[in-house]
């Protein structure tokens, strides 16, 4: 996973930042689960590895710049949740 920190980057940024790295990375990952049981050859599986490895992190970091230099992030976060729940003790 590759992360960096990127000068004038605010909190907001990289959240989406963080957000966008975890989802690219788990994509990459299970490429790789699933290219480990389609090439069955470890010296093959090892060189295909290293070029999804490659174009994953090279991703992110292209993303990263691109949302760094050209947006203005603003996070909203979800709506507070209320849980209510009853106590299972009976009044005598």
């Amino acid at each position: 996973m590759v992360i960096e920190k990127f000068e004038n980057t605010d909190k907001h940024k990289e959240k989406l930042i963080g957000t966008v790295t975890d989802e690219v990375t788990t994509l990459f990952e299970k490429v790789l689960d699933y290219a480990e049981v389609a090439v069955p050859n470890n010296d093959q599986y090892k060189k295909l590895r290293s070029k999804i490895l490659r174009v994953g992190n090279n991703c992110i970091r292209n993303i990263s710049k691109e949302i760094v230099s050209r947006y203005d992030i603003k996070y909203e976060a979800p709506a507070e949740t209320v849980i209510e729940f009853k106590s299972g003790a009976k009044e005598k």
